[in-house]
């Protein structure tokens, strides 16, 4: 008897995967602004996007197939570029110089909490039905990462540092609604231009501050950062969107803060309260909610 994995096929499960990636972030860019003290935040944004894309060329150039598709989609560029303007450089370097101002789950909550745009987007130029489901799903996640801001301990920053979070989700909000309308599908190929034209983008910051590198054990939080929330996660953003309905992801992966707070505490030892486990059940009882049929 065959082992049925339609399960593990669906959209849903893709933005699962690509929310606990991306809850990674926090921690590893914390723990290279810690290991490196002197490391900014575009030198930072910028070497894992361009490891990433070094990574993901090299994959492509040994596989006939991919370097084909690559190519293909070449004509495509103006879709990439637009894209990778919202979704590679608006997130990674606002989301990374929130880090920096920032705490760890606030940055998490207020980058999803512009998901609302997705949902308003969707409604107005997709056709997709904001069902009374997904309203509440939404609602519940953003009510759980809300107590998380108002009620924990240690989640605090300033006012700066909570409008580059807000940047950052407002173009990753962008970068999956357009990615649905433009259609243009998923696959490394696809990371291969968002990543090449990020690359691109990244560097005009990073050379504007004297190009500084990283150093130390700040290398080795690059390499973590490209492999799973970087490629990993847009990786898997990208299937989501391709199979799934544009506004099921953006709520699905709204519980991001959920998985950051989580490994922070892991990692950093960052405790939880009565409101923060209350917080984490809404978040819990959304994601069950938003993947409902």
């Amino acid at each position: 008897m065959m082992f049925d994995t339609s399960f593990i096929k669906k959209a849903e499960m893709y933005a699962l995967i690509a929310a606990i990636l991306n809850g990674l972030i926090g921690v590893f860019t914390r723990l290279a602004f810690e290991f490196d003290d002197e490391l900014s935040p575009s030198a930072l944004a910028f070497f894992k996007c361009f490891f990433a894309f070094l990574l993901v060329a090299v994959v492509c150039v040994i596989q006939p197939k991919r370097i084909n598709k690559v190519a293909l989609l070449a004509k495509q560029w103006y879709k990439f570029a637009l894209l990778s303007f919202l979704g590679i450089f608006c997130l990674y370097f606002f989301e990374t110089w929130a880090f920096s101002k920032a705490s760890i789950s606030l940055v998490s909550f207020l980058t999803y909490a512009s998901g609302v745009v997705t949902l308003l987007l969707a409604m107005l130029f997709l056709n997709e039905k904001i069902t009374s489901h997904k309203m509440i799903a939404f609602a519940s996640i953003i009510s759980g990462v809300c107590l998380l801001f108002l009620f924990e301990q240690g989640v605090s920053g300033s006012i700066w540092g909570m409008v580059l979070a807000l940047l950052g989700g407002l173009g990753y909000s962008l970068f999956i609604f357009l990615s649905k309308v433009l259609s243009i599908g998923s696959g490394l190929a696809q990371l291969f231009w968002l990543f090449a034209f990020g690359s691109v983008y990244l560097f005009l910051p990073w050379y504007a501050q004297g190009m500084q590198l990283p150093s130390g054990m700040a290398w080795l939080m690059i390499a973590c950062l490209v492999l799973l929330p970087t490629i990993g996660g847009f990786y898997f953003t990208t299937k989501a969107v391709q199979y799934g309905q544009a506004s099921k992801v953006q709520i699905i992966e709204t519980s991001d803060p959920m998985f950051a707070t989580l490994f922070a505490f892991v990692v950093f030892g960052d405790t939880l309260g009565w409101f923060g486990y209350l917080g984490t059940g809404f978040i819990l009882f959304g994601l069950l909610l938003s993947v409902k049929k």
